[in-house]
């Protein structure tokens, strides 16, 4: 378990301080993926460095399984940081080394003995798909495999946290989908708890439990990747989940509808099983209105179907609330995006 209280981190002094993290309270639960989304400056690297004290809090405390980080001495942070990997954005790894000897490196400063720590690098080697690249070097991998030989060392300790530092933002799609499938593996088989940092709202989606959107060192709202996808309340999140689903009408499209009298606009949500339902042809013949879809959407949110429709009423007024009453009626949520009046 990860514990943010009331952390705060401040660059520089008087005039010139710069609040990075401002009261940060936050909780990731063992054997989470959660991640943390935010932009450029957002503070999300301060955040995580936070967490094995690559950057101290000005305020607050840092826990790990209970220990506050922030209390111990450099010795015994040290010591805590072998419980705790990390994987960069740029890999971080060492040229003039072996794959070998990078993954080998946290084994050789934790005093392995030599034939215990070649047996772990070639069993890390292996889980991470790398165990022919054992003797070449960073310069003849691709970004991929440089980075899952980032994953195997952050792993070389086995420890309990792993921490992502824009792991993938460096690595076409195809790439970053194998990475993000190594990481959920690693999840799931070590029982580890990963923290991941990114400004890729498809990363969150693809692979994390919960979500905090950070802005300007300030968490704006966080909770499951489902509920913040399908119902984001601040609108840098909107934006986030925007350019995910794409859901968002040109301007084109909505001044020709603002021009038209007697019509009306709603977004309809469908969950599970309801996704699967012809509710809008049903709407159409029983209250004798024409339906008109603007956009439409299903995709799978952490394992549950969501439907995602933008439609355009036209009709009588009352026969409108009457077919809106009625969808509601079936646990199907309905959010006015443009009305006018009749």
């Amino acid at each position: 378990m990860i514990q943010f209280e009331g952390v705060t981190k401040t660059y520089g002094e008087g005039s010139n301080a710069v609040n990075a993290l401002s009261g940060i309270d936050l909780t990731v639960e063992t054997g989470e993926i959660f991640g943390v989304i935010g932009f450029s400056g957002a503070g999300k690297s301060s955040l995580i460095r936070c967490v094995n004290l690559l950057e101290r809090p000005t305020k607050g405390k840092v826990f790990i399984h209970g220990k506050d980080l922030t209390s111990l001495s450099k010795r015994e942070v040290r010591s805590t940081r072998k419980d705790i990997g990390m994987i960069f954005q740029h890999f971080n790894l060492l040229n003039s080394k072996t794959v070998f000897h990078n993954v080998a490196m946290p084994l050789l400063l934790s005093g392995f003995g030599k034939k215990e720590m070649s047996k772990r690098v070639a069993e890390l080697l292996d889980f991470v798909g790398l165990h022919d690249k054992a003797d070449q070097y960073p310069d003849q991998l691709s970004g991929g495999q440089k980075q899952r030989v980032g994953i195997a060392r952050a792993l070389a300790t086995n420890p309990s946290v792993l921490l992502c530092d824009e792991a993938t933002s460096a690595l076409d799609p195809e790439t970053t989908q194998s990475i993000l499938d190594l990481l959920r593996k690693i999840n799931k088989e070590y029982k580890i708890t990963i923290l991941i940092i990114t400004h890729e709202m498809g990363v969150i989606r693809e692979i994390c439990d919960k979500v905090a959107v950070l802005e300007n060192g300030v968490v704006l709202e966080h909770g499951s990747v489902f509920d913040v996808f399908t119902d984001p309340k601040h609108q840098t999140t909107q934006k986030f989940v925007r350019s995910i689903m794409n859901d968002h009408l040109p301007e084109s499209i909505l001044n020709d509808i603002r021009n038209k009298k007697n019509n009306h606009v709603y977004r309809i949500q469908f969950t599970g099983s309801s996704t699967g339902h012809p509710l809008l042809s049903k709407i159409s013949r029983e209250f004798d209105l024409d339906l008109n879809v603007l956009y439409g959407n299903i995709t799978e949110i952490q394992g549950i179907p969501y439907g995602n429709l933008i439609v355009e009423f036209m009709g009588e007024r009352n026969q409108i609330q009457k077919a809106l009453l009625s969808i509601q009626q079936q646990s199907i949520t309905v959010k006015d995006v443009i009305h006018h009046a009749s």
